[in-house]
């Protein structure tokens, strides 16, 4: 159960912040421009919420999880049109299924890179590729990456970048008449090296 959990947690967490999802509306700095996001961010932290009610013939079964970083050694760099990531972190995933705690332990990621190119519109980016490739028990998660839409703001005099999302989805199968509601909020945030 404990590695079925740590498995859920750990799809849940690249999902988070590989998906295309709906972007926020931010009051992004007037002054922000493309080349405030070149060079290096060291992650600060990350936290991801997700809700997931599945009904399948009136049966409801609903899943709540909170992930949130505990530790983190991880850079991101943005040259004028790609992006690299390395390094590792922690995060506890506490879960609550259908009334019942279960309470993460830290988990620990090592050796993660990634890498892609993105474009700027605004406050939204456009990723292709992934900010988190990682493998857990033998099977490799690189085939989910993909283009994504992703909303940013920079603060702090250009010192601090936050990712967020707020997205719901609803997927019904054609075939089983299963129907399940997904709503994820999600952010990350980084400092300038």
């Amino acid at each position: 159960m404990k590695k079925l959990s740590v498995l859920l947690c750990l799809f849940t967490l690249f999902f988070a912040f590989t998906c295309e999802n709906e972007p926020l509306d931010f009051d992004a700095e007037s002054s922000q421009t493309d080349s405030d996001l070149l060079g290096d961010w060291s992650l600060v932290e990350f936290s991801v919420q997700v809700s997931t009610s599945t009904d399948f013939q009136g049966q409801v079964i609903s899943s709540d999880i909170d992930i949130y970083s505990t530790t983190v050694d991880y850079n991101l760099n943005f040259t004028e049109s790609n992006f690299t990531t390395n390094g590792g972190y922690s995060y506890v995933a506490d879960i609550v299924a259908n009334g019942m705690n279960v309470e993460g332990e830290p988990y620990t990621l090592e050796s993660v890179s990634g890498s892609g190119s993105y474009s700027v519109n605004g406050n939204e980016m456009t990723i292709d590729g992934s900010f988190f490739e990682f493998s857990f028990e033998g099977m490799d998660f690189a085939e989910l990456s993909g283009e994504q839409t992703a909303t940013f703001e920079i603060s702090d005099n250009g010192q601090t970048l936050v990712f967020s999302q707020d997205d719901t989805t609803t997927e019904t199968d054609a075939a089983t008449g299963l129907t399940t509601t997904s709503t994820q909020i999600s952010s990350s945030v980084w400092a300038r090296q």
